[in-house]
């Protein structure tokens, strides 16, 4: 075999093991979520007041690794909604996954200044239950410590982010509530 046969052998091979690699078929957006976000999608669309299952789809975006979709569905919420603590709380997660940790932090801000120090009757509602307070002063915390080390995104940064956790989390407070 010449030198030119031996070529084109190598680059015909190339050319098949990378065509080879390109995906052969179209791929779910969302992964194995798909039926389970499908019928959420429909949920929200006919009753676009309910807050619980707006966080259910956005949540269900979230697992399926599309932040895009889930920022999209809260931008689309009616303007009472988007208020609401515990909106504002998960689309602080939406930010973290975006990338935007001191976006994300002055989210988790204003969750816990409209929380307050107490947890709210409205709570089924979008208000502040205990876990949404605990859950936004922790998770502020560790954006705090982000975004203190200039990381603002934690997903591209692990290393930095897990100094900013142990950092933020070095320490664990109880109280008793009688």
């Amino acid at each position: 075999m010449s030198i030119r046969g031996a070529c084109g052998v190598v680059i015909a091979a190339a050319a098949v093991m990378t065509l080879g690699a390109l995906p052969g078929r179209e791929h779910a957006v969302v992964g194995d979520a798909a039926s389970r976000i499908e019928r959420l999608e429909a949920d929200v669309a006919a009753h676009p007041g309910d807050l619980a299952l707006r966080t259910d789809l956005v949540q269900a975006y979230l697992d399926g690794r599309s932040p895009g979709l889930a920022w999209s569905v809260l931008e689309e919420a009616p303007a009472w909604q988007r208020v609401q603590p515990a909106a504002q709380h998960l689309a602080a997660r939406v930010l973290i996954e975006q990338g935007d940790a001191r976006g994300a932090l002055a989210l988790e801000r204003d969750v816990l200044a409209s929380c307050g120090d107490e947890p709210s009757a409205n709570a089924a509602e979008g208000g502040c239950t205990v876990w949404l307070m605990v859950s936004a002063t922790r998770r502020a915390s560790i954006l705090n410590e982000l975004v203190q080390d200039g990381v603002d995104d934690a997903i591209a940064h692990p290393e930095a982010s897990l100094v900013a956790y142990h950092k933020a989390t070095h320490e664990a407070r109880l109280a008793v509530v009688e």
